[in-house]
């Protein structure tokens, strides 16, 4: 008599390789997807990196160097501020208007807020109302901010650092940060040579 079928042992290493077969696929696949998580996450946070330096950018290229109000009429000292310590930069900026009727000038300030970095705009180039602005995110989670100013030839952390550069522009403006335990240093020129004229 001939027995065609399989042997219990057959039967048990076949299932054995069938199943040493499935784990390494299964793994190969979780790493796959694990990989492209990792990478998506990382596309995601250069884009959103590359569009917050081009908000910012724009809005420090388009500036214009008016004199600045605070929002009881008086005026301040400079038309560029950022106080020592406060990691804010508070300025005047041409924003495209839907309307011909109204000044594209208004004022951006850009302030960290639980950790975030955030653009406000307000409505106006002197707004009376400090609660009437738009505001937008530009970069989530943000540590060690730090701010410095370039004149002749020399870093300042605030601005204006003296009477004459209350009516200028820094030369170049760098912000340094950390993110997602990466550091960048992002340095803006703001091509404006000319002093404000009382």
């Amino acid at each position: 008599m001939n027995n065609k079928g399989f042997t219990i042992i057959e039967v048990l290493v076949t299932l054995i390789i069938l199943s040493m077969i499935a784990i390494i696929t299964s793994n190969i696949l979780q790493s796959s997807l694990e990989s492209e998580k990792i990478s998506s996450q990382r596309l995601n946070s250069i884009k959103e990196l590359n569009l917050a330096s081009s908000i910012l950018r724009r809005d420090i290229r388009q500036i214009a160097n008016v004199s600045i109000k605070d929002f009881y009429g008086n005026k301040i000292n400079g038309t560029f501020i950022s106080e020592l310590g406060s990691e804010n930069l508070m300025f005047t900026t041409k924003v495209k208007s839907f309307s011909n009727e109204v000044s594209p000038l208004k004022r951006v300030q850009y302030v960290i807020e639980n950790k975030n970095f955030i653009r406000k705009q307000y409505y106006s180039s002197n707004p009376y109302n400090q609660d009437e602005f738009t505001k937008s995110i530009i970069i989530n989670d943000i540590d060690n901010l730090k701010l410095s100013f370039l004149n002749e030839n020399k870093w300042h952390q605030s601005w204006p650092v003296s009477p004459i550069t209350s009516k200028k522009i820094p030369t170049l403006i760098k912000i340094e940060f950390r993110l997602d335990n990466k550091d960048y240093s992002w340095v803006i020129n703001p091509n404006i040579e000319y002093a404000l004229q009382n």
